[in-house]
């Protein structure tokens, strides 16, 4: 009976920046969550608040393959495309596509090269043959 109705007092709330820790690599992560809405789906300037870890560099607000990470490029490139190809469904299927426009495209310059030297090849004989007959009318001359 001592104490105050519950809804007297307020309890300390939760803030969302307190989810990441205060550590110098996170103050603009912190900083963007003290004043980002708490309700709704509203993304202020189209930037979407995450609260998620990356476990290659540890820092919060993005994931480990995004591309906000400073380890994106960096670390085992024969990895990290076993990784890409298992991790995309899609990953087979746009290679082979692009395999196949690469070859299609090469048949297609074969081809053009084939008919070109086709047609130097028999204007080359005709034209070969009209500077005999242009050579042996400036000799009649």
């Amino acid at each position: 009976y001592e104490k105050p109705p519950p809804g007297l007092i307020k309890e300390d709330e939760t803030k969302p920046e307190d989810c990441i820790p205060d550590m110098p690599g996170n103050e603009h992560a912190r900083e963007f969550l003290a004043h980002a809405p708490t309700k709704g789906l509203w993304m202020p300037l189209g930037k979407e608040v995450k609260v998620m870890q990356c476990w290659r560099c540890k820092r919060y607000g993005h994931r480990t393959g995004d591309k906000e990470c400073p380890f994106f490029i960096k670390g085992n490139q024969k990895l990290e495309q076993f990784r890409v190809a298992h991790e995309d469904p899609m990953y087979d299927i746009i290679r082979e596509n692009k395999r196949h426009e690469k070859d299609v495209r090469i048949q297609q310059l074969k081809q053009l090269l084939e008919d070109s030297t086709s047609d130097e090849d028999g204007s080359s004989s005709s034209s070969s043959a009209s500077k005999e007959k242009h050579k042996k009318k400036k000799k009649k001359e």
